[in-house]
């Protein structure tokens, strides 16, 4: 009697007539992007924008979108506490979300005849406008109105603030101050501190680039953010050491003098 041979499992096949799943069909929507505007987008390299660098859900400010202008204003609202660098990351990064909106480039695609008959993502357009604005006018205005170089810039190099924080710690340059200086010192290369809240309970709350900003501005008076305003004796102490307030300054990582200057300075 013949051996009885086995058959091949039958395998699945593929549907010659499939087609792979496009890149619009595989997309989340929500009711203006079907993507929440507060959360990254998986399939993109979540280091493309600080708006998503943050892991910590409790730490996200929802509410913002660009559904319609109304939302878009709202959205400027519930940012307005938080740093210039964190708002320009969050109205960049919706301005440029709702124009690659797929409603609005179809909108775009289609011919001035098709056009006229459909008023298209009306809603969407407008919010683009509002942040377009903020983008091409606020925003420049705020940052030309910012002291020292656009913010007390440019930060001393955290080498530098931690050489210095042993005797920042002895001389008691004030709490927020010092936690200031620590927190600097340890934050990691790709971190900001305008993505850095001071109180995490509160994403709409101050950041630590507003909390620096603050400090700095009240310790500096007008006229003083150029090293040649400031008097050898309100610098420095008798032996050449950071007088009181320098030390102050330096723990929030600035100094009218610059760092090559503290170089030769004993922390």
């Amino acid at each position: 009697m013949p051996k009885a041979t086995s058959r091949p499992k039958p395998t699945a096949r593929k549907d010659p007539l499939s087609k792979p799943p496009t890149k619009e069909s595989t997309a989340t929507n929500d009711k203006d992007d079907k993507t929440k505007p507060d959360e990254p987008n998986p399939s993109k390299d979540p280091k493309a924008s600080h708006l998503y660098t943050d892991d910590n859900p409790s730490t996200t400010l929802h509410g913002t979108g660009f559904k319609d202008a109304a939302t878009a204003h709202h959205t400027l609202s519930l940012i307005a506490t938080r740093s210039l660098t964190y708002q320009f990351q969050t109205v960049n990064t919706l301005f440029h979300r709702a124009r690659n909106h797929p409603s609005v480039k179809r909108t775009r695609s289609k011919t001035a005849e098709d056009k006229s008959e459909s008023e298209g993502p009306a809603g969407i357009l407008a919010a683009i406008d509002v942040f377009q604005t903020w983008l091409e006018t606020t925003y420049p205005a705020s940052k030309g109105a910012l002291r020292a170089g656009g913010g007390f810039k440019p930060l001393l190099s955290k080498k530098c603030v931690e050489r210095f924080l042993p005797g920042l710690e002895e001389r008691g340059v004030g709490k927020e101050a010092l936690e200031f200086a620590r927190l600097y010192v340890s934050l990691p290369r790709n971190r900001r501190l305008g993505n850095v809240l001071v109180d995490e309970g509160e994403p709409g709350g101050k950041d630590w680039e507003v909390m620096r900003y603050e400090a700095l501005d009240g310790l500096v008076e007008a006229g003083k953010e150029e090293g040649g305003s400031w008097e050898e004796g309100e610098l420095w102490d008798g032996e050449g050491e950071l007088s009181e307030v320098h030390a102050r300054l330096v723990a929030w990582g600035w100094s009218p003098v610059g760092e090559r200057r503290l170089e030769r300075v004993k922390g």
